[in-house]
């Protein structure tokens, strides 16, 4: 077992393979699309660069969203057709939301950022450094997870479903494929070769750009939120090593662990400040899409599309997954935060000197009131907002259902 002594001569020689553990998918995902908030340059050069990424981007976002909304609101004759396509443009809303929310809140998230860095690298013990890492590891399965079905969903959504679909009749009497997002372009005809072809590819990959969006911010908000739950655990593994060593240098080891606390309730507000708005972007959002995925999969089971019902499901699938990781994460912030009042109360405090024992009483006080993820500061996230997550889209489903009867 570690000693004081030890604790200060640790280094951890890993740490920037540590970090890059940690960040490699939302860094991979975020970079292509500009609104990775780490190592951006200060000069002019790297500003007008970044701007101009940025800008394009949104241009690509709008491009696609703005004329499928447009189709659907003005062309589109079938109703039930409608209900079906107001997920992607949901889901694309949201990625513009968040886009916007990663930009405006750049410097809040780039600190938070630095301060993972600079706590792998100071981390006092090896024990701490596996505590980290275990976090770690939990917020890169929860990634993996939601990429590979959010992917596995999009991929025949945009590819295979419009390949099997019913051919569009030209005025010539010619057919053509569908576009994955229907449109209409005001100010020209997509039609004719070589443009159209041209457009369905655009579509697709302006998707890809939209889907490595929501990934990136996702893997981000998992990271990091696990990295202060992680900060939380390795607080309370302190606390209960505290009199390991006796009473020596007692008030200097405690005062390191009360230092620790502040770092990790400063770290989640800071988290939580920076992304908030996504917070409610991803409990609203996600439950309006999942009433819409779930018409989809009844719809598509009606008609006897095993393809199109498995593709919705799948969607659906990893909005649910979604949903319930950004609870859980949210509900386990909250408790990790108010283990370290329980921690501090079962080591042996009565045998302590009264200076120490005010000093505990201090930290219990303040992990009675635990850090917690808001929406927008209208609501905590917590499993039991997933529970009404579910049966919102359950109402708004039967709502739909009765609409297209």
């Amino acid at each position: 077992m570690s000693t004081s002594n030890d604790r200060t001569l640790f280094r951890n020689l890993n740490y920037r393979s540590d970090i890059e553990y940690v960040v490699k998918v939302a860094k991979t995902l975020l970079t292509p699309v500009g609104i990775w908030p780490l190592y951006r340059g200060n000069s002019t050069s790297d500003r007008i660069k970044t701007f101009l990424q940025t800008s394009v981007i949104f241009s690509l976002m709008c491009f696609l969203l703005v004329p499928h909304v447009i189709y659907t609101f003005f062309d589109a004759e079938d109703l039930t057709k409608y209900m079906k396509v107001i997920a992607a443009q949901v889901f694309s809303l949201l990625a513009i939301i968040k886009f916007w929310t990663i930009i405006i809140n750049r410097e809040g998230i780039r600190y938070c950022l630095q301060q993972m860095e600079i706590q792998y690298r100071d981390v006092e013990c090896e024990e701490d450094r596996l505590v980290m890492m275990k976090n770690a590891k939990i917020g890169r399965l929860f990634t993996v997870i939601f990429v590979g079905l959010s992917y596995g969903g999009a991929l025949p959504y945009h590819i295979i479903m419009p390949l099997l679909a019913d051919r569009i009749v030209k005025e010539d009497n010619t057919t053509q494929i569908p576009l994955p997002y229907l449109s209409d372009y005001i100010f020209f005809v997509v039609e004719n070769s070589p443009f159209y072809e041209i457009l369905f590819v655009s579509q697709i990959l302006i998707s890809s750009i939209i889907l490595s969006t929501n990934c990136g911010v996702y893997s981000l908000i998992a990271n990091c939120v696990m990295h202060s739950c992680c900060l939380f655990e390795v607080v309370r593994r302190q606390i209960g090593m505290v009199l390991n060593d006796g009473t020596n240098h007692l008030h200097e080891r405690l005062g390191r662990v009360i230092e620790n606390h502040m770092r990790a309730i400063r770290f989640a507000e800071m988290i939580e400040k920076s992304l908030n708005v996504v917070f409610l972007c991803e409990m609203v959002g996600c439950t309006v899409i999942i009433c819409f995925l779930e018409f989809g999969v009844i719809k598509e089971w009606e008609d006897g599309e095993i393809l199109g019902m498995s593709t919705y499901f799948v969607l659906m699938t990893s909005m649910f997954v979604n949903v319930y990781i950004i609870t859980f994460i949210g509900d386990r912030l909250k408790k990790e935060s108010e283990k370290v009042g329980e921690s501090s109360y079962y080591i042996e405090w009565y045998a302590l000197p009264t200076k120490i024992v005010s000093d505990l009483i201090l930290m219990m006080t303040r992990s009675s009131r635990p850090s917690t993820l808001t929406a927008a500061k209208i609501f905590d996230l917590s499993l039991q907002g997933f529970c009404e997550v579910c049966k919102t889209s359950a109402a708004y489903f039967n709502f739909i259902r009765a609409l297209t009867v």
